[in-house]
């Protein structure tokens, strides 16, 4: 297990791990996203999962010798995850997927000046926003700004747009669930509310999470692994039947307004999908 490191300018190293399988076609724009933080002190550490591209994704990891990256036979994106947390250096711990982006230039300093004035934070974390496969914002935004507590009966954080501390992380054992497939993500962060971590938010966009076809994690909403993973997860953390039918009703409310909005504006709903 790594030790944490500080380089010489004295701010806390941040380590954000990436798991990457057949990245390569939005790989090299997050590998930029980071490299061009004005943050000066990120660990970019990279595994790829064995990606059957004919090394197409390690050709892009070549080009960049600030990364630090491997590769290995495939063990699963949540298993790639562990295996990275592990070996993280930084104080402050991420995830970012391979095919998402950090928004602008100045996230990363943004949530480490949010954890210098809200020192007991735990997790310093932002929002997210949906962008399409190329790049452009989608229409239909969710709502992330819930009371904290409602995080284990609906997940308003999106695991990209925080930072956690590495200590708690590996104090609590907060490491991805490897039986899970499709709502690991969910799992991981509400463990981190019921461990009782301190949660600290600033108001502004930290990442892009792009939906897309390929998508590992589950954007199909019908999809029955979804669907009993989620069962799963809710008999595990939701445990107040009252709570959980108040705050459902709360985020199909906040749904409904966001589909007026959008259609509003001209947006159409296309394959299941909100388009301009």
């Amino acid at each position: 297990m790594s030790q944490f490191m500080s380089m010489e300018n004295g701010k806390p190293l941040v380590t954000i791990v990436t798991p990457v399988y057949k990245g390569a076609n939005y790989i090299e724009e997050l590998i930029l996203s980071i490299k061009n933080q004005t943050y000066p002190n990120i660990e970019h550490l990279i595994i790829d999962d064995g990606s059957p591209d004919d090394g197409e994704t390690i050709a892009i990891l070549q080009k960049y010798p600030h990364l630090r990256w491997w590769t290995r036979p495939n063990k699963g994106q949540y298993a790639t995850l562990n295996e990275g947390f592990r070996e993280a250096k930084g104080e402050w711990l991420t995830t970012i997927s391979h095919d998402d982006r950090l928004h602008d230039p100045d996230v990363i300093q943004s949530l480490m000046d949010l954890s210098q004035r809200d020192p007991g934070a735990d997790v310093v974390h932002g929002i997210s926003r949906f962008i399409n496969s190329q790049g452009d914002p989608l229409p239909l935004q969710p709502k992330q700004n819930y009371p904290y507590w409602t995080l284990t009966y609906n997940l308003s954080i999106y695991h990209c747009s925080l930072l956690v501390r590495t200590a708690q992380v590996r104090k609590h054992e907060l490491y991805f669930d490897g039986s899970l497939k499709t709502t690991g993500d969910a799992d991981w962060i509400m463990r981190m509310q019921l461990a009782g971590l301190k949660f600290s938010s600033v108001d502004r966009i930290i990442t892009d999470y792009r939906v897309h076809p390929e998508q590992v994690t589950a954007t199909d909403y019908k999809n029955p692994q979804w669907l009993a993973e989620k069962a799963r997860l809710r008999e595990l953390y939701a445990k107040n039947p009252v709570l959980l039918k108040l705050v459902n009703l709360w985020v199909l409310g906040e749904r409904q307004k966001q589909k007026f909005v959008a259609k509003r504006n001209g947006a159409k709903l296309v394959n299941g999908q909100w388009t301009n």
